[in-house]
């Protein structure tokens, strides 16, 4: 069996579209290769409409059967094609798009999924809402994307939460860590309205400024007040370095004085050696200071975590993923623990007017003391490891999910989640391996719908419900590491049946293997 695949972002383009529409379509086929590499030889295409129909006609003619799964919405997948096309994609809402705008009738996803016939979807919410729409009998079935094998290395060091610190290498980032930074350049002031008009023209910004005290808080470091006595060196600093030889620097003027005053009377050989001796002697040139490298560049960075760790990845401009509410209520549920941080780890590649804005939301709470991190960039396979190591708790508050990866994979590696009930999340989050938040129903519209009309639902959160969910959490890992245990061999227990690649092969054969008409040759 041939297995044609397809996302739109591939590997080499991932890099570049960071929180773009469709980039994670690329991490769900990412996953699915394996599992889809058992079942049959699996092809990459680049291009379907010029690609697809060729491998198919390959493969009929050598007698075999041929599928596309094409990683991407209804309305972004190819149709017309001869070969049997199945779309892979994610949804998070109760119903899918039923009307059609700009004259185009793929945004109407019956149009999509009636030529296809059959979909695969990572959700029971979304097999349903496929199938209101459908009918009860259209051909979709729900496969998360198989994420838990990966993480076997990591689960084998136990269930027990480990010690710190741990030390996370960024090859090419930016960190912001509220333990050593200050908010005083995003404290609204009388200027606020001026900085923010002067932010949209792209003048001086907050950014300048902390640029600014950045290299301000350098040269203070490096220069001490006139009348201050210098202070004693502790014992790691560098060493001083070693008072000039007095026979090193005798012996250097010595060459210096014979290459001036003997040098039309000696012969070559000698000044050259004189002039050899003299380059040796030379005391080396001190090397300048490199400049200080801005806070916002993208730079090579070290990050240490310890305590209580509550991490959170997302898109910071995807409106679902709903970071003011982690932050606010964190901030609020310990202004007054230092040993708990909150860890926003991003994935945009334009991260700086999200960054300003999280620091402006904190600096107009009132004082706190618990730690916010902002990591911003690549983390390899090793860094990734150490931040799942220091990670406590996995946090989500979203308006709704349609698998929500970085969630299942932290819980695959036993961290339990602070996470609502709703969306695709309600087929694995419950109080075995969860604080869960609270939410209620709330209108709101197609997130590609050009008229914002309400047409569907999303699930507000609770705010007060997440404040006490971090509470619970942080009290259920210092009080009570039994219970923590319990939760985290849930969670890994859980992930194996939900999404790992033997519960994929299984569902994904039965559904790739049925015989009729559009999934064999003519």
């Amino acid at each position: 069996m041939k297995i044609l695949i397809y996302s739109e972002v591939t590997a080499a383009s991932i890099a570049r579209s960071l929180g773009m529409p469709e980039y994670s379509y690329y991490f769900v086929l990412r996953e699915f290769r394996p599992v889809l590499e058992r079942l049959g030889e699996v092809i990459a295409v680049d291009d379907p409409a010029r690609e697809v129909d060729a491998h198919y006609a390959a493969a009929c003619e050598a007698g075999q059967r041929c599928v596309f799964l094409s990683f991407s919405p209804p309305h972004r997948t190819t149709l017309g094609l001869a070969c049997p096309t199945v779309p892979v994609f994610a949804w998070e809402f109760d119903s899918i798009p039923t009307q059609s705008w700009y004259d185009q009738p793929e945004h109407d996803w019956r149009h999509g999924l009636a030529l296809c016939g059959r979909a695969i979807v990572h959700s029971r919410l979304t097999v349903e809402a496929v199938r209101d729409a459908m009918g009860a009998d259209f051909p979709v079935v729900s496969i998360p994307a198989p994420v838990w094998d990966k993480f076997a290395r990591l689960r084998a060091r136990g269930d027990q939460p480990r010690r710190g610190p741990w030390h996370i290498g960024v090859p090419a980032g930016v960190v912001f860590d509220t333990h050593n930074l200050s908010l005083e350049p995003w404290m609204p002031g009388p200027d606020a309205v001026a900085q923010a008009v002067a932010q949209a023209r792209g003048e001086t910004t907050a950014q300048a400024v902390v640029d600014a005290l950045h290299a301000e808080a350098q040269a203070a470091e490096s220069a001490p007040a006139a009348d201050a006595p210098a202070p004693a060196a502790p014992p790691s600093a560098a060493p001083m370095p070693a008072a000039p030889d007095p026979l090193r620097v005798t012996l250097r003027y010595l060459a210096e004085w014979y290459r001036l005053v003997w040098r039309d009377s000696l012969p070559p050989a000698c000044d050259r050696a004189l002039d050899a001796l003299r380059r040796r002697l030379r005391p080396p040139a001190a090397t300048p200071a490199p400049e200080p490298v801005s806070p916002w560049e993208l730079a090579p960075r070290q990050l240490s975590l310890d305590g209580v760790v509550f991490t959170a990845m997302f898109n910071p401009y995807d409106g679902r993923k709903n970071w003011v509410d982690m932050l606010t209520a964190f901030c609020t549920a310990f202004r007054d623990v230092p040993d708990a941080t909150l860890l926003f780890k991003l994935g945009h590649s334009k991260y700086r007017s999200a960054i300003n804005d999280m620091l402006m939301c904190m600096a107009r709470l009132p004082a706190f003391r618990c730690r916010v991190v902002i990591l911003q960039g690549f983390v390899d396979e090793a860094g990734f490891e150490s931040l799942i190591d220091a990670t406590a708790f996995v946090v989500n508050a979203s308006h709704g999910e349609g698998q929500c990866l970085p969630l299942m994979e932290f819980l695959s590696c036993g961290k339990p989640a602070l996470a609502p009930r709703h969306s695709a999340m309600a087929d694995y989050i419950d109080g075995e391996v969860a604080f869960v938040v609270d939410s209620w129903l709330d209108a709101t519209a197609w997130p590609h719908d050009p008229r914002l009309a309400y047409r569907t639902l999303r699930h507000q959160i609770d705010w007060q419900s997440l404040l006490q969910a971090y509470r619970d959490a942080y009290r259920t890992y210092r009080e009570d590491p039994a219970r923590y245990a319990v939760l985290s061999r849930n969670a890994v227990a859980r992930m194996q049946g939900h999404c790992s690649r033997e519960a994929a092969a299984a569902r994904l054969s039965a559904f790739l293997t049925i015989e009729d008409n559009e999934s064999v040759c003519a």
